[in-house]
């Protein structure tokens, strides 16, 4: 009678097991397998849209500093320029005054050159 009795239990005991761990029904498999896949899906979408924010704000960034770095270079570019053209405005007049002082002293040395001509002229 035991091994009757042990037989029994054994055997209610797999049938429950089996009724709480028996595979659900195809139409209840595959709506958790379409759920599963929608959420996977929409983390993964979630994750994208996370990194492509990542990379527009770097890109935003990066474009900051680059339009820093240029408008920097630009004013020290102005500052060169003007230093420059104020040099070349000096080296401009000197070159003028420098250049009329020459003629002025061309103009002299001519000037002599024909009153000695002139006064060769009247001794002979």
């Amino acid at each position: 009678m035991r091994s009757t009795r042990d037989f029994l239990t054994g055997l209610l005991t797999g049938v429950a097991i089996g009724i709480l761990t028996a595979p659900r029904s195809g139409k209840e498999t595959r709506e958790r397998i379409t759920d599963e896949a929608n959420k996977r899906s929409q983390d993964l979408k979630d994750q994208w849209e996370k990194g492509v924010e990542q990379v527009k704000q770097g890109y935003d960034q990066a474009k900051t500093q680059v339009n820093q770095y240029a408008d920097k270079a630009k004013q020290q570019l102005d500052g060169f320029q003007n230093r420059a053209e104020k040099e070349y405005a000096y080296d401009k007049q000197e070159a003028r005054e420098k250049y009329n002082d020459k003629v002025d002293e061309l103009a002299g040395k001519a000037k002599d050159g024909v009153e000695q001509a002139k006064d060769a002229f009247k001794v002979g």
